[in-house]
């Protein structure tokens, strides 16, 4: 392939940073925009941290931005496809399902149920969960692994969410 074509390969990652981070924020304007036209707030409780009105589903749009980037990382050899579709269908997923919650109510055990199903994808594309080392010996926990995974990344995911609605407390965790 020409020199050209590997330069440009090359400047993938410099050039999605500022190429998701724009994207996310006209995403989450427009998302801000839709929310506020049907009413779509969080109104505080007396469990939340923020006392004014705030519009959901603007994480959709961070979503989306990630998940347009995470391909062109494969194609600049960064990454492999696996992960891509790993990343892609359990976070397109996971997203749908939060959006159309912030619509409407969707029972937990809907939701866990959704959280499972793409935390299963993720983990057949990725493989499961790989051998564990522990103190210089490879443990391979096989299919008590796989669950293990599993539960780890519902649980991790709903810690996210959590502290999401903490005024943005998992954007400054991650």
């Amino acid at each position: 392939r020409p020199a050209i074509f590997w330069r440009s390969v090359e400047m993938i990652p410099w050039l999605l940073l500022p190429v998701v981070a724009g994207l996310s924020l006209v995403l989450t304007g427009a998302l801000r925009r839709y929310a506020l036209a049907r009413n779509l707030m969080d109104i505080p409780n007396a469990r939340s941290s923020h006392s004014a009105p705030t519009p959901r589903g603007g994480g959709v749009a961070i979503v989306a931005s990630f998940l347009l980037a995470v391909p062109w990382l494969a194609v600049a050899g960064l990454v492999s496809w696996h992960l891509v579709w790993a990343l892609s269908g359990a976070g397109a997923g996971v997203a749908l399902l939060g959006f159309v919650d912030d619509h409407g109510h969707i029972a937990p055990r809907w939701r866990l149920l959704g959280h499972f199903c793409a935390a299963g994808w993720a983990l057949f594309w990725l493989g499961g969960l790989p051998a564990v080392v522990v103190f210089g010996h490879a443990v391979d926990l096989g299919w008590a692994g796989h669950g293990l995974a599993a539960v780890y990344l519902v649980w991790l995911l709903n810690l996210y969410n959590f502290m999401d609605g903490i005024d943005g407390i998992a954007g400054v965790e991650a």
